[in-house]
């Protein structure tokens, strides 16, 4: 599953604040889940 756009833009938005390194972790895990299931 590919991120939406709303997604990348609340990336994009949460980077130039102090949350940005919560949710590039929580996108990380994310796509880590999402690959790994797709793998299986």
């Amino acid at each position: 599953m590919a991120l939406s756009p709303h997604d990348l833009l609340r990336l994009m938005e949460s980077l130039r604040t102090a949350d940005g390194i919560e949710l590039v972790r929580a996108l990380a895990q994310r796509i880590l889940q999402e690959l790994s299931e797709a793998h299986a």
